[in-house]
């Protein structure tokens, strides 16, 4: 099999270029994969173990019949994936979704381009009539954006989904979503692989703290963009609470870009000048280091663009305690792995409530860290989802894909009264030990 590859991949600092640039090792492993992207490849890694192409070399008929499959990684940044969507527009293949809402790209790549009928084409195409008075509403400035506030409710993919001949989603919530948009497509849900899995967290903690320098007893960290809707400021606020009741030694570590959160003034405000540090951006290596010296991670996002995330699971895999805002496809965590936080007037308290616990009992965070690590190691190493991946392409390419029944089979037996807890967690386990030999 032989697959065309398109993605974002370094220098593009993109969470989807680090997901691209682990998977396609493994993809190769299976089958022939030649990489597409709209501007030059950094790692050298990468150049040498691939033959990498500009995305417009598919326009050539011949090229495009070479391969299986297309493959399109699509995101919500246009800076990042523009050449990926336009590339699918034309050419049909297997969309994979990171973000369940396009709408901040759509915004990107008509709104903000002055292309005004482009963005009321698009919502009226997506969304229907509603759409379409919602975006003339807008564009005559009755309305705020609806990418600012509505962007759940119009998510405006359809216009890819529609066009790509299968979708690859990274939660159940957005497969439902997929097969409601259009219910034949074939969807499957691969869960976002992470390559740190790691059985000794324990002293991989101690081993990054030392290299790192970091003497505090306890750290906490957030990852990633550090926007509003990583809750930096709710979680600031608890920490200061925190801090007030007696909690000492600590240092909390943002580490990403900060983007439009006053985290210098908040620093400040309450008293946290010394125990916050701000990263910035940090190279991957770096970027491990500072995750794996932590106790205590936040991912909490809200509002949701329908988004996985694969700073969490990287975060399970390295056997950390996480705080998720209970939302979206956080939902579909069990409640032992990850700790849900509401994001209503409470965010704060709930946050401070629930990071006292693990501080006061520490037997609590460690079963936490264990149960993190344990689903890690099931369903989300590298080598197994790559193995999936190509399943999934193989079934395309013979025509015989099919939904299977897992996703409803233990719903049946509930209902039918065949079945209680202990009995479906072990079905499960075999069905999927079975899956995987």
């Amino acid at each position: 099999m032989k697959i065309a590859y398109f993605s974002p991949f370094s220098p593009d600092r993109s969470g989807i270029s680090d997901f691209s640039e682990e998977l396609v090792f493994e993809l190769a492993k299976w089958c022939q994969v030649d990489l597409y992207a709209g501007k030059p490849v950094a790692s050298e890694k990468i150049k040498q173990e691939f033959r990498v192409y500009p995305a417009c070399d598919i326009d050539r008929t011949d090229i495009r019949k070479q391969y299986d499959h297309l493959i399109y990684q699509v995101g919500n940044n246009r800076d990042y994936h523009k050449t990926v969507i336009d590339t699918l527009l034309k050419y049909p293949g297997i969309l994979e979704l990171h973000d369940f809402s396009l709408h901040h790209y759509l915004a990107e790549d008509t709104f903000v381009q002055k292309d005004f009928d482009g963005y009321l084409r698009i919502m009226k195409y997506c969304h229907g009539r509603e759409g379409e008075r919602t975006a003339k509403r807008f564009l005559k400035g009755e309305i705020r954006a609806p990418w600012e506030d509505q962007s759940a409710k119009y998510t405006v993919n359809k216009h890819l989904i529609d066009q790509a001949r299968a979708v690859i989603v990274h939660s159940d919530m957005a497969k439902q979503m997929v097969k409601g948009i259009r219910p034949q497509a074939p969807v499957i849900n691969i869960p976002l692989h992470t390559t740190d899995i790691r059985k000794d967290y324990r002293r991989y903690t101690a081993a990054c703290r030392q290299r790192l320098g970091i003497k505090e007893p306890l750290i906490f960290g957030s990852f990633g963009y550090a926007t509003s809707a990583k809750r930096i400021e709710p979680i600031i606020r608890a920490l200061a609470g925190l801090k007030q009741d007696g909690l000492k030694g600590f240092q909390y570590l943002i580490v990403g870009k900060v983007e439009n959160v006053p985290v210098d003034q908040l620093k400040k405000q309450y008293d946290l000048e010394k125990e916050i540090l701000v990263t910035g951006y940090t190279m991957i290596d770096q970027f491990k280091l500072y995750m794996g010296a932590c106790d205590i991670c936040f991912n909490l996002r809200y509002p949701t663009q329908g988004e996985s995330s694969a700073s969490l699971h990287r975060m399970l895999g390295l056997g950390k305690a996480v705080l998720v805002t209970s939302i979206g496809s956080f939902e579909e965590y069990p409640d032992d792995v990850v700790i849900k936080i509401g994001h209503g007037a409470s965010e704060t308290d709930e946050i401070a409530e629930a990071v006292s616990r693990l501080i006061k009992e520490r037997d609590y965070l460690a079963r936490r860290q264990e149960a993190a690590y344990r689903y890690a190691a099931r369903h989300l190493d590298l080598k197994k989802n790559a193995r999936i991946y190509y399943d999934f392409f193989q079934q395309l390419t013979e025509g015989t894909y099919a939904d299977v029944y897992e996703d409803h089979l233990l719903d049946v037996l509930d209902s039918l009264g065949l079945m209680d807890e202990m009995y479906a967690l072990g079905l499960t386990d075999r069905i999927r030990d079975w899956y995987e030999a």
